[in-house]
């Protein structure tokens, strides 16, 4: 876990320590449920959605969060404070023990946002076929994040989407992915995915610009079909594809120029309002 860690303050069960202190400390043995929350200007975005989805991970799993939604907002606080950093990803993990009480960890991790290129351009992906054994829990798996990242890294693209056996893309490796086709916007459905924070916003954002939304995962043979392609998710927000594999894709579509937008204004408005 050391070489996950940012900066070299962590909380560890609600107590700052350094990051030298969990130096041997290997969380994989164990379940392990997780959340990445991106802090802007001191303020964790989106936090109350977050904590829903760690408390819904955990009991999936068969265990129960041990401490209050508050006290790990304070961890937060605390570890922003400390570090002396605004501006971040957030990891918070929770590791449970053979029905004890689970060991907590708050701490920054390296977080690899889009620049200004990339949001007008649009990345290119590609398809990875892996299928996730329980993809409504955000549950730590090393060998699947390093198979995911290593395909990543040795094809020079910014994200993986991910195809199962039958051949349906159902989301990315860190992100949920849309497709675009004349008014209908694509989605997987939620029992095949981890349904993301910024995923919510997107589909909200989608009604109020009259997109009619089809819960359907779409075939990796049928990527040709579509208009336009994009990711959502806590680093990149909402993000043009511009190609997967060798297909091509409009990135400049006025719709998707909107949603993303309009989903700034919905950041700023959750910043305004939530200010330490």
């Amino acid at each position: 876990m050391e070489n996950e860690i940012y900066h070299n303050t962590l909380i560890y069960n609600s107590q700052l320590v350094d990051k030298s202190s969990v130096e041997t400390f290997d969380y994989s043995e164990n379940l392990t449920v997780y959340e990445v929350i991106r802090l802007i200007e001191g303020v964790p975005l989106f936090f109350e959605d977050h904590l829903k989805r760690l408390h819904y991970s955990a009991n999936l799993s068969g265990y129960t969060i041990n401490l209050t939604d508050y006290e790990i907002y304070h961890s937060i606080k605390q570890l922003s404070i400390e570090n002396q950093v605004l501006n971040g990803n957030i990891k918070l993990l929770f590791q449970f023990q053979n029905n004890q009480l689970a060991s907590f960890f708050c701490f920054f991790i390296k977080h690899n946002y889009p620049n200004e290129l990339q949001y007008k351009n649009g990345v290119n992906v590609k398809l990875f076929s892996f299928e996730r054994l329980n993809p409504n829990a955000k549950i730590v798996s090393i060998d699947s994040r390093q198979k995911s990242d290593s395909f990543i890294e040795d094809s020079l693209i910014y994200e993986a989407l991910l195809v199962n056996k039958n051949g349906w893309i159902t989301e990315g490796s860190r992100s949920n992915v849309f497709f675009l086709k004349n008014n209908l916007l694509f989605t997987s459905p939620k029992s095949l995915i981890l349904p993301g924070i910024t995923r919510k916003f997107v589909l909200k954002l989608a009604n109020l610009a009259s997109l009619d939304i089809v819960e359907e995962c779409v075939n990796q043979k049928d990527i040709h079909f579509y208009d336009a392609a994009f990711l959502s998710g806590t680093s990149p927000k909402i993000l043009p594809i511009a190609s997967i594999e060798n297909v091509s894709y409009n990135v400049d579509l006025p719709v998707i120029r909107k949603i993303m937008q309009d989903y700034d204004v919905e950041i700023e408005k959750y910043i305004q309002n939530n200010i330490f």
